[in-house]
């Protein structure tokens, strides 16, 4: 065997899928593998705590490995585990959640319930799609080259139609990106992402519309740090699509964060409720409240509930949600640290209870330290990634105790998670 050249089991997963082995006690972080796999591989980087490679040779397979539904498995970066069983992905997010609690927030805890998605492929109900040198795909594994699409198992049919037709577009070459959004019904918000301005879409649209386009707009972006800029145009359509959870029905715009997978946050936020206990007379605060579907699922139990959002069409969406479902709820713009400190100081109003349910870098620190020093009675903190979650408990416990942490795998075939954390005060 070459000198540079070294055999190794993988003995894990990073926080992005790929394997793990070691090499004279320092982790090695492969390209690829499942755990179980015996593998030869290649050092690529040398780190002082750690090195990357890359596989050369798998000399034995997992016996936890699975034969991949998808084509574009081996290469393309959207999924992480379609090779692996989805009993042992289960119990490796579990285990991976536990060493978070124990290890970074330094907890004595561990993950009381799994709950595993209803539908482990077609659930995903918003993509965003790479366009480059006239070719439409997804990022590739650990890297920024494209990987041509023509058909994605993990979105419904109806953008799997919708895909096939954005190949055929003349202008092709004038995207940067599309966006495709779905509801419960299969019908579609699509998003075009202009290179150059303005797009004549007169050679698709009757097709798009055939398919249950519902909406289309125009994003003008010129960087690459956000999938989309704020710059929408309509250019055609109702301007939105309806979504449904624990049958309330949501109004979704272009920018309107939505979970992902339906079904699963269905049992999420059942999850989130139960911890929550809501009560008739209970003050709430939702931070982080998007278009507001944690905070109707709680104001329909006769509380009242303030949520919080920094983005403005989702606020707007909130309250017009609010409004076509008859349900009673208050919605404030602005950021989750700064708004919830106004309405403390302005308006004399303290909750008794708080949903946090922030992006993947987790609380901010002004949040977190003012939720230290003004308590409540119970936090439910929602997140989708339990290492700044566990950061985030870490400084929290000095208060408040975690009482119950619940998993629910709201992204099957990929390393991501989300958790549900009970903390109530001392």
């Amino acid at each position: 065997m070459e000198e540079n050249k070294f055999i190794g089991e993988i003995l894990d997963f990073d926080f992005k899928g790929l394997g793990m082995t070691k090499l004279n006690g320092k982790p090695v972080f492969l390209d690829a593998g499942v755990i179980g796999d015996k593998v030869e591989f290649i050092v690529t980087k040398n780190k002082k705590n750690f090195s990357k490679g890359k596989i050369t040779n798998t000399i034995k397979k997992s016996k936890d490995r699975v034969e991949s539904p998808c084509p574009y498995f081996k290469e393309c970066g959207g999924c992480d585990f379609l090779n692996y069983s989805d009993e042992k992905e289960l119990k490796w997010k579990e285990k991976d959640v536990n060493k978070n609690l124990n290890r970074l927030a330094e907890l004595n805890i561990e993950v009381q319930e799994v709950i595993d998605s209803p539908e482990k492929i077609k659930y995903r109900n918003n993509m965003q799609f790479q366009v480059r040198d006239g070719k439409i795909g997804l990022f590739a594994k650990n890297s920024k080259e494209i990987i041509p699409i023509k058909n994605c198992i993990m979105q419904r049919d109806s953008a799997n139609e919708v895909l096939r037709i954005m190949w055929k577009y003349k202008k092709l070459k004038d995207l940067k990106r599309i966006g495709i959004r779905t509801n419960y019904k299969g019908e579609v918000l699509l998003i075009l992402v202009s290179k150059k301005g303005k797009l004549e879409i007169k050679d698709i649209l009757s097709d798009l519309i055939d398919l249950g386009v519902r909406s289309i707009y125009i994003n003008y972006n010129k960087e690459d740090r956000t999938h989309y800029s704020r710059e929408f145009e309509k250019i055609f359509g109702d301007g939105s699509i309806e979504e449904e959870l624990l049958g309330i029905k949501y109004k979704i715009s272009p920018e309107s964060f939505f979970q992902i997978n339906r079904l699963a946050t269905e049992e999420l936020y059942k999850k989130a409720i139960e911890y929550l206990n809501p009560k008739e007379d209970d003050k709430i605060y939702d931070l982080y409240c998007g278009v507001g579907s944690i905070s109707l699922s709680v104001a329909r139990r006769e509380c009242d509930v303030t949520g919080i959002e920094i983005v403005d069409s989702a606020v707007d969406d909130a309250r017009e949600n609010a409004e076509n479902n008859k349900i009673e709820a208050r919605f404030v713009k602005g950021s989750a640290e700064e708004a919830i400190e106004k309405l403390w100081e302005e308006e004399k109003k303290y909750p008794n209870k708080i949903i946090v349910d922030p992006p993947r870098k987790g609380l901010d620190e002004k949040l977190v330290n003012f939720l230290k020093e003004n308590p409540v009675d119970r936090i439910v903190y929602i997140s989708c990634n339990p290492a700044t979650q566990a950061r985030d408990l870490k400084s929290l416990k000095e208060i408040y105790n975690v009482e119950k942490v619940a998993l629910v795998n709201l992204f099957p075939n990929t390393a991501h998670v989300e958790t549900v954390v009970l903390m109530s005060r001392e």
